[in-house]
């Protein structure tokens, strides 16, 4: 009996034996010295949030692109609405008109046209055709059948202009050619709202029969634009401007902050005068 008490014993401490040393034998797969390692390895990992950071910065490289509508308006010109005129006959209501005359018409602000619309002579069934002649932008001479123009007409196209008594030629010499003494700019308040002028004096007063005057900017050759002027005035209103949009006719151009002015008379039956000498814009 006790000899077999101690085989077991005898195999018991041999099977123990085995499994410690079987222990040590897989210990290296595990043993923690190896882990050290491991940090080190895996540091270009720990780094990949700062190598990130430059995607955490994108939203404020991105800040111009959201702050771009808001400075759009301030930097944009403002939506002007579409100018339109009204047509106006400038010669004036006489006696008897030559029959070579031509007759003065201008584009003015507050009506409903772009351009000057068809203008015609009318009398009961008759009606004659017009030759229109730009002169400057917004201002045209339209010119009659000389040959077929006698007695009462009627201007259509052009609202309220009255009648027309044509009678014998004879239209008459040209305008005296201005004298520009000086120009200013002007900001004129009218209630709550305030507008620019630019304003001409005159050496001597705006001669009788005169009706408009055509406006060169600097050297321009072309004209840049017309005024209307009243007889005996020694002044006129070149051009205003109420707020950021300028109300101009095709081809029109407001003047310039600084440079000169050149203008020739306009008679009441199409007459233009000599173009003056420059005179200086005013500030």
């Amino acid at each position: 009996m006790l000899r077999r008490v101690y085989t077991i014993v005898l195999v018991f401490g041999f099977l123990t034996t085995m499994v410690r040393s079987g222990e040590a034998q897989d210990a290296p797969a595990s043993d923690p010295p190896a882990d050290p390692a491991a940090p080190d390895s895996a540091a270009p990992d720990s780094a990949a949030p700062d190598s990130a950071a430059p995607d955490s910065a994108a939203p404020d490289s991105a800040a111009p692109d959201a702050a771009a509508p808001d400075a759009a308006p301030a930097n944009r010109a403002p939506a002007c609405p579409r100018a339109t005129f009204r047509p106006q006959l400038l010669t004036p209501p006489a006696t008897r008109t030559p029959r070579d005359a031509h007759l003065v018409v201008g584009l003015f602000d507050g009506g409903t046209f772009t351009d000057l619309p068809a203008v015609t002579l009318e009398r009961g069934r008759r009606s004659t055709a017009l030759i229109r002649e730009a002169i400057a932008p917004g201002l045209y001479r339209l010119q009659p059948d000389a040959r077929r123009i006698w007695g009462r007409w009627n201007l259509s196209g052009v609202p309220g202009a009255t009648p027309l008594l044509f009678g014998r030629p004879g239209v008459g010499a040209p305008p005296v050619r201005p004298q520009i003494t000086r120009v200013e700019r002007y900001l004129v308040a009218s209630g709550e709202s305030t507008r620019t002028e630019v304003r001409a004096h005159f050496q001597f007063p705006v001669p009788p029969g005169v009706v408009a005057a055509i406006l060169y900017w600097g050297d321009d050759p072309q004209p840049d634009g017309f005024a209307s002027v009243t007889p005996t005035m020694q002044e006129a209103v070149l051009y205003q401007q109420s707020g950021e949009c300028a109300r101009l006719v095709s081809g029109a151009t407001a003047p310039p902050t600084t440079g000169t002015v050149r203008m020739a008379f306009v008679g009441r039956y199409g007459q233009v005068s000599a173009i003056s000498e420059p005179a200086r814009l005013g500030g």
